[in-house]
């Protein structure tokens, strides 16, 4: 790796802890530079603002998704249904793996004018991940689990569908306070959009999983856990 590489790779590294551990808003450039002892003139070599970082990450994530999903698929031995199920899940931003992200997302992302965050962040999966998706459903095509006819319209399809789920499941972490309701209503998206797929693919009645239950309610517990350490760091440090 390079020298301006591994700074950058470096830059984003400390820019996302701190984004975690002070919120997104109240992190500055100079939070970041004093972390690092870098020079501003170094930070806006590779930046031109703290936004441009945060896109930096969200891309990095993605690719890294990506990367993921690519292994997966080619290790895997199962049906083109497992590798489906294993790609949307293994593969998904939104994890309770991912709690601190994801809060951070609920954030920036999922505010009234995160608009353009939201659509940057799917236009990096959506590119990286519907070659991957394509590969499955050729094979499921080919094995008849699935009854499609136009591969590669399937798979944008079915990624827009996808990242419109996760767009849909991140604003009711956004919104939502009470654990109960929220599980509730996460649940009931996900039975929509997952039978939805299993219509659009002609797919067995149940074959679709894309996220266990249980790793919905855990995500659920993790991002609202972090939401109230925020509120009372905050509170503290009044």
């Amino acid at each position: 790796m390079k020298k301006g590489d591994a700074r950058r790779s470096e830059l984003l590294a400390t820019a996302e802890r701190l984004f975690y551990t002070k919120g997104y808003e109240k992190t500055s450039v100079q939070d970041i530079l004093t972390e690092m002892n870098f020079s501003k003139g170094g930070f806006y070599h590779h930046f031109d603002s703290k936004l441009s970082v945060l896109e930096a990450i969200c891309e990095m994530r993605a690719q890294e998704s990506c990367e993921q999903a690519e292994s997966l698929v080619s290790a895997a031995e199962g049906t083109a249904v497992d590798k489906l199920n294993a790609v949307f899940h293994d593969s998904a931003l939104l994890t309770s793996g991912n709690a601190s992200f994801v809060s951070l997302m609920i954030q920036v992302a999922y505010c009234d004018d995160g608009a353009l965050m939201r659509e940057k962040m799917k236009r990096s999966q959506l590119a990286c991940m519907q070659p991957v998706v394509e590969r499955i459903l050729a094979q499921g095509a080919q094995s008849q689990e699935f009854f499609i006819t136009d591969i590669s319209s399937c798979a944008q399809m079915l990624m827009r569908m996808y990242l419109l789920f996760t767009d849909e499941i991140a604003f009711l972490l956004a919104q939502e306070e009470n654990e109960e309701k929220l599980l509730d209503a996460m649940l009931r998206k996900l039975n929509v959009y997952r039978s939805a797929i299993e219509r659009i693919l002609i797919a067995p009645f149940g074959s679709v999983v894309l996220f266990e239950a249980k790793e919905l309610q855990l995500l659920a517990g993790n991002v609202l856990r972090d939401r109230v350490r925020r509120r009372a760091d905050a509170i503290l440090a009044q």
